[in-house]
């Protein structure tokens, strides 16, 4: 082997298995054709977690498809009544070919489909661990980050069914289907334990991410290694971290859930 070669650190606290073609078959029957929710999802999640909700984002070469499936069936964006927004409905069994990559993810596993699913992986929580455990700076963090659309119901509004679903418009002039009840941006001043600081607390449509770290075995440096969707949401910012507006630093978890209980007794 040359010296100077250098293989990625892993990441850690993920587990990444390649899913064999017979799996990727069924997952694109599941969600494409059938439109039931993803066996292959449910069985990759700890004991437990089988019947979360499930959501779908499809990169194809001639656009979007997006999809929820809370419950037994899939709601798409290639459906009535935003088919006109989506992508055109895919067959598995004539045109894999417009497949750039295919997400299925719930809050416990992902499965990526790769280009053309040709080839296939699921992630979950794993990974091993050291003696003395994971130290805190290599913990795998939860993100979400702010879905962008225009405020008001004329550009960002949700459709009526069970399924939620909604059409935003951003700032390009694009339009969008996400599988998820809007929310237009807002925020406000929210009071923390301390006389005279404050936090902004946000509010909106978010996608949430869960990042793994990995750390170089030469250099030491640390950095997100891989990544996997675990959700969306509609609401106040389902993650941290909050900042005090009047200094810039960050506001500790610990006062955060301290002073949202001091909210709740009020």
């Amino acid at each position: 082997m040359n010296r100077y070669s250098h293989e990625p650190p892993a990441p850690v606290g993920v587990d990444v298995r390649a899913l064999s073609g017979a799996v990727i078959d069924e997952v694109l029957d599941d969600v494409f054709v059938r439109a039931r929710r993803c066996r292959a999802l449910d069985a990759a999640g700890p004991a437990g977690t089988s019947g979360g909700p499930q959501w779908l984002l499809a990169e194809l070469g001639d656009g979007r498809i997006t999809g929820a499936c809370p419950g037994d069936r899939w709601s798409r964006s290639d459906t009535p009544p935003t088919e006109h927004l989506s992508a055109p409905s895919l067959d598995p069994g004539t045109d894999r070919w417009r497949v750039l990559e295919v997400l299925v993810f719930g809050p416990h596993a992902q499965i990526r489909l790769g280009e053309g699913a040709g080839s296939g992986w699921v992630s979950t929580e794993g990974g091993a661990e050291g003696p003395g455990g994971v130290p805190e700076w290599l913990r795998p963090r939860d993100r979400s980050f702010l879905l962008q659309g225009w405020s008001g119901a004329d550009h960002s509004r949700t459709l009526e069914g069970e399924v939620p679903r909604s059409v935003t418009r951003e700032p390009s002039g694009a339009e969008a289907v996400l599988p998820v009840a809007w929310t237009d941006f807002s925020g406000r001043l929210r009071p923390l334990p301390e006389r005279g600081r404050a936090a902004l607390e946000s509010t909106g449509t978010w996608l949430t991410v869960r990042e793994y770290w990995a750390a170089d075995p030469v250099t030491g440096a640390v950095g997100v290694a891989f990544h996997r969707f675990t959700g969306l949401r509609a609401g106040t910012k389902p993650t941290g971290p909050e900042f005090d507006v009047g200094t810039g630093d960050q506001v500790e978890p610990e006062g955060r859930e301290h002073d949202r209980g001091r909210e709740e007794e009020r």
